[in-house]
């Protein structure tokens, strides 16, 4: 799996996690043995749902919802665990966060469909929700996403480097978060996640990072690391019978880096007659 999911961002993002004020367009959710909190920002025509990536809260889209102004009903919530989201005190797993986002959206858009946007972890997990319920979605934005794949691959790639990334990763995180990035690790080490998966036909606008860092933190960043992420990204894009796929000269992190980007992206997915042209 990428310490790009969660290496850097994770770091910048634990100060994110801490802004929990409340404001009026904070919605809960409940999940029975804890409650989720969504943010709700603006009534246009359009709804658009964020999924953020590991560790991070709804605060990394922050640029993304002020650019795209009062044209969206914009959805972003932190999951169980991180910021103002209760928890059970289980590690989720994928199908588990899955099912969370599904209540999210079915609680606050019970009718009608979303653009949804995820970023890292959160595409992975966008890319699974696209595929168990098509029909509730307008189009699919998933900027620089996990895959399932990229486990298998990178450790073949530099087995050393990356078990080297995971045991440096691990002594960073606290506790609760250690034990979501293991659970995580050992589905994407699981035979299952190397099986195809067969994409809906939704519109699809994918973003893929190129920038390859001057001294790089994890495998990913480097220029071995970015040549595989972009290979992982190019053979996502090609489950997809229609969209754009558009690299993008930045780190990790666009929605921070270049938000107009993601921004762009969401409104070539959306239907014009519903007031995003």
């Amino acid at each position: 799996m990428g310490k790009r999911l969660v290496a850097r961002a994770w770091l910048v993002a634990s100060v994110l996690l801490m802004a929990t004020a409340v404001h009026a367009g904070d919605v809960p959710v409940d999940r029975g043995a804890y409650t989720l909190q969504a943010q709700v920002q603006g009534d246009g025509p359009v709804v658009v749902v964020f999924e953020s990536g590991f560790g991070q809260g709804p605060g990394v889209w922050k640029d993304v919802i002020t650019d795209l102004g009062a044209q969206c009903r914009c959805i972003a919530y932190a999951r169980a665990g991180l910021g103002r989201s209760g928890t059970d005190g289980k590690a989720k797993t994928i199908k588990e966060h899955v099912a969370d986002l599904s209540a999210v959206i079915d609680t606050l858009v019970p009718k009608g469909r979303v653009v949804l946007v995820g970023h890292s972890y959160g595409g992975l997990l966008a890319t699974e929700y696209a595929r168990r319920h098509p029909q509730r979605l307008q189009g699919l934005v998933l900027v620089d996403p996990a895959t399932w794949g990229q486990r298998h691959d990178t450790l073949k790639a530099d087995r050393a480097r990356v078990l080297a990334d995971d045991k440096a990763l691990l002594a960073m995180l606290p506790p609760k978060m250690a034990a979501d990035y293991r659970i995580l690790v050992a589905q994407l080490e699981s035979p299952d996640a190397t099986r195809a998966r067969i994409m809906p036909d939704v519109p699809v606008a994918l973003l893929t990072s190129t920038r390859v860092a001057d001294k790089p933190f994890v495998f990913e960043e480097t220029s071995r690391g970015k040549a595989l992420w972009k290979a992982e990204h190019a053979a996502l894009f090609a489950t997809f019978s229609r969209g754009t796929h558009r690299y993008v000269a930045t780190g990790h992190n666009i929605e921070r880096e270049q938000p107009q980007a993601v921004v762009e992206a969401i409104r070539s997915v959306a239907v014009t007659d519903r007031g995003m042209d």
